[in-house]
């Protein structure tokens, strides 16, 4: 008989033997001495920026932030999820008494909480950063500086890089070995940030007429390989835009919530049915 209580133990449990595990390797260490290597660099540089430093400042620190949580998943989470398989641990985590279900999910959670950590770290550092800058310039180079919106692009980024990690773990469900994988999540990600600069530049260049049915394929790709920028709220947080009502801010998180689901419950589905040897 089925038992939420004890399963959520269990991946529990398993989660923590991870989040152990990505500790042991130093994968959040080097990557922190990555990104504070990569923010020392860049302030030598923002003595050359004639004006408005805030932006600049804001839009380094956030692409810093992306690129080491993109090269944690590339290198470090892909890795994890093909390492169980190449070694044969996968049959002994799947005895009993945990279920494949609860392995995939454990193995997701394990590493959406090393991925916090790391988004918790860097952002930080680069709050830090921002009010240093600040200080250290006129108001008119850096007018404005908003933690909450700081918060929210944080958040924004986090989610995109979730999405990224499910996906990462339907691939490694359905196939072996981890350079397969890295080469499909590189694939995905491309035509995810790709897809829109397509549908734009068709928009200009193809007719009203003629263009409906292939916008309508665009957006059904959608579907597929969602559109990142409706997460992106990284220039909220050094400008004087409008901030954006509830309603646009909750409709992306929402949807991206419902792709993680599906996503997640592709993946379970392939590892119940998957041949193991």
């Amino acid at each position: 008989m089925f038992n939420p209580l004890r399963s959520m133990r269990r991946i529990s449990a398993l989660a923590r033997l991870i989040i152990l595990d990505g500790l042991r390797r130093h994968a959040l260490i080097g990557l922190i001495l990555f990104a504070l290597a990569g923010t020392t660099g860049g302030l030598l540089f923002f003595d050359f920026i004639p004006r408005d430093i805030g932006r600049a400042a804001n839009d380094f620190l956030f692409s810093i932030t992306w690129l080491t949580g993109f090269i944690f998943l590339l290198f470090h989470c892909v890795q994890v999820m093909a390492w169980d398989n190449e070694r044969g641990a996968l049959h002994t985590f799947l005895a009993r008494p945990i279920s494949r279900t609860e392995y995939a999910l454990a193995l997701y959670a394990g590493l959406a909480v090393l991925l916090l950590a790391l988004n918790i770290i860097l952002g930080g550092l680069g709050w830090g950063v921002l009010k240093l800058i600040k200080g250290s310039v006129g108001a008119s180079y850096f007018q404005n500086l908003s933690f909450p919106f700081f918060l929210l692009a944080g958040t924004g980024l986090y989610w995109i890089q979730l999405m990224i990690l499910a996906v990462i773990l339907l691939f490694s469900s359905a196939v072996r070995g981890s350079f397969p994988v890295l080469l499909l999540t590189l694939c995905y990600y491309f035509i995810c940030s790709g897809l829109p600069v397509v549908r734009e530049s068709l928009k200009q260049k193809i007719t009203a007429d003629s263009n409906h049915s292939l916008d309508a394929l665009l957006k059904w790709l959608t579907a597929i390989f969602p559109d990142f920028s409706w997460l992106d709220f990284k220039t909220l947080a050094a400008s004087s835009d409008l901030a954006p009502v509830a309603s646009q801010l909750a409709f992306p998180f929402a949807l991206a919530t419902l792709y993680i689901v599906i996503v997640l419950w592709l993946a379970c589905a392939i590892y119940e049915r998957r041949d193991l040897q």
